[in-house]
């Protein structure tokens, strides 16, 4: 059993966040996932398909006193924040979010079954009946991708009737709200679907086979798997040097900041090299913001003593720590192999609005692989990280 599902992480930041261990794990998914491609019973690794759904919705029955509650993540904070009454929802909220808490308060009893669930929300009643590409469809978009549906086929018209959606992909059992745990065993039996609710779970679901990877993909993948496992044992010592645990600076919270300045910027990593000599210029730039806003020349000289410790570090371990980007790069590059797969099969027709009504086919957001009770998100980060960093969302917050 985990803990509250808060947050997912990305593949290849795991070496980053954990280490050697991290890499570890990566590398044990990686080939758990590829059983999973080509066939093998017994692979080890659950596989599901990350909606693009907001705000999250926890919702079911407190143990404390039988009352149904829904609920964003607030549900697993200090002093948890529990929906039971309408009257709950306009204290705490207000806007879209309220309205959208009030559907779910309203529709989601008649869905959930058994335990505490937490879902993606998908829609209320900001459905829309559009034209895309001359085709007519059933629309929502609930974050930054736009779902499209036939009406004319019987998930169309589900669509259609229902008054709320809501794909569900963790369940929580325990004897109160602050003792949860959690599992992402979600079981059809746990909700029902129909009417006014259009409930899904996340589970990923290929019945066409064309995730499958072929013999020569399969090589690819397992040649691509070497290489990181590779480049992992030159970075052993390395990754164990940079942990701080996430502290201001560290070598390790400003590897995530570089590698996602990268994502933000719609660019790919140029090569070991080049990523090398950009870390070093990131670290000096990162350390010049923190020291603008110091008053004494004692501090200002306490950080650039810090920052040129730091630089020296990275300098006298070059090899290390390109070994630490060669690794990064090397599960990334496995990664995309699985994703550019499994992205092949969708129930729904997926858009991305550029404006204006401008639609661009796109598809799943990604996919979370479930191992020991570990979730990883596989995501191919050039497109969809970017345009969440991007492109405005739909809900309030």
């Amino acid at each position: 059993m985990a803990a509250a599902n808060k947050h997912l992480t990305h593949l290849e930041d795991r070496i980053i966040l954990d280490g050697s261990k991290g890499g570890d794990d990566a590398i044990k998914l990686l080939e758990e996932m590829g059983k999973v491609l080509t066939g093998k019973p017994g692979a080890a690794t659950q596989l599901t398909t990350k909606w693009d759904g907001a705000p999250a919705i926890v919702c079911g029955i407190d143990p404390a006193d039988g009352q149904f509650f829904v609920g964003t993540k607030s549900v697993f904070a200090k002093e948890p924040k529990l929906m039971k009454t309408e009257a709950d929802i306009q204290r705490e909220y207000s806007g879209p979010l309220a309205q959208k808490l009030s559907a779910a308060l309203r529709y989601l009893p008649q869905s959930v079954k058994s335990g505490v669930l937490q879902g993606d929300l998908m829609f209320t009643n900001d459905k829309k009946r559009e034209t895309i590409d001359g085709k007519q469809y059933i629309t929502f978009r609930p974050n930054t991708i736009t779902y499209a549906a036939d009406p004319k086929t019987k998930l169309g018209r589900q669509i259609i009737a229902a008054q709320i959606g809501i794909v569900f992909h963790t369940k929580y059992t325990g004897p109160s709200i602050k003792e949860l745990k959690a599992s992402f065993n979600v079981r059809s039996s746990d909700f029902s679907t129909g009417g006014n609710v259009w409930a899904e779970r996340a589970t990923f679901t290929d019945i066409s086979g064309v995730a499958n990877f072929t013999m020569t993909e399969k090589r690819n993948y397992d040649a691509a798997i070497r290489q990181a496992i590779g480049s992992l044992k030159q970075a052993k010592k390395t990754l164990r040097d940079i942990q701080t645990g996430g502290k201001a600076l560290g070598f390790d919270t400003e590897f995530l900041k570089f590698f996602n300045a990268y994502v933000k910027q719609g660019k790919e990593i140029p090569s070991v090299a080049q990523a090398y000599s950009d870390y070093i210029t990131h670290l000096g730039n990162e350390y010049n913001k923190a020291m603008g806003p110091l008053k004494t020349q004692k501090a200002v000289n306490a950080k650039a003593k810090k920052w040129a410790g730091q630089t020296f570090f990275i300098l006298k371990n070059e090899k290390g720590f390109q070994m630490v980007i060669a690794a990064y790069m090397n599960l990334a590059k496995a990664k995309m192999m699985l994703v550019d797969k499994l992205k092949r099969v969708s129930s729904l027709n997926l858009f991305v609005d550029k404006g204006n009504g401008d639609y661009v086919a796109t598809t799943p957001e990604g996919f979370v692989a479930i191992q020991n009770d570990q979730a990883t998100k596989l995501v191919d980060r050039l497109e969809f990280s970017k345009l969440n960093f991007t492109i405005p969302k739909n809900w309030d917050k």
